[in-house]
């Protein structure tokens, strides 16, 4: 019969730490069995170790949302996060993560918004906020957004840039291919040549 040594707090922030890296890189289930095997321990320990748990408590709340599809749990993790660290734009990336999973892109952008009001420059924020899409000023700006010429207006705009879009699509589809036929025809006459 082996006993199983406990770890020292060390280990166990480290242990968190590691789980936090693997959440970032999208790899939940390394990471949950990492924070459900250490994080009990940890958060039952000194202030310290309380502290230090509660603020990778946003990632371990990500994973069980991404995981388990457990949202509402994943968000109250996030705010145990926010409470100790509430200007980490981390745990409010996090926070909208979670909202982007369950559907709630307002959300969402609320929280990543509140991210960036505590560190406007951050890479993560801004790269979610690019992936799902910032929104445009209404068209009539002293008008409320869900004003019926704002709302139609905005359709209009919408539609004129996706038409814009699709042309610029099929312009570069057609100068490669133009390209291509242009190799093809130097490739023949090397050939003869």
């Amino acid at each position: 019969m082996t006993e199983e040594k406990t770890p020292t707090r060390a280990e166990l922030q480290k242990y968190v730490h590691k789980a936090a890296l693997l959440t970032r890189a999208e790899r939940f289930e390394d990471a949950v069995l990492i924070f459900e095997d250490h994080l009990p321990r940890l958060s039952s320990g000194t202030d310290k170790d309380k502290i230090i748990a509660a603020s990778v408590f946003s990632y371990y709340g990500l994973c069980i949302a991404a995981l388990r599809k457990q949202y509402s749990d994943g968000i109250k993790y996030c705010q145990l996060s926010l409470k100790v660290q509430s200007s980490n734009p981390e745990h409010w990336e996090n926070q909208a993560k979670i909202h982007l999973l369950a559907r709630s892109r307002a959300r969402a952008v609320e929280a990543l918004f509140e991210g960036l009001s505590h560190d406007p420059s951050n890479k993560p924020i801004n790269k979610v906020l690019d992936e799902i899409g910032r929104r445009r000023e209404p068209v009539i700006s002293f008008l409320p957004r869900d004003n019926i010429l704002n709302v139609y207006l905005g359709k209009r705009r919408h539609e004129k840039f996706e038409a814009r879009r699709a042309m610029a699509k099929q312009r570069r589809k057609k100068a490669k291919l133009t390209a291509a036929e242009a190799r093809a025809a130097q490739q023949k006459h090397n050939k003869k040549s």
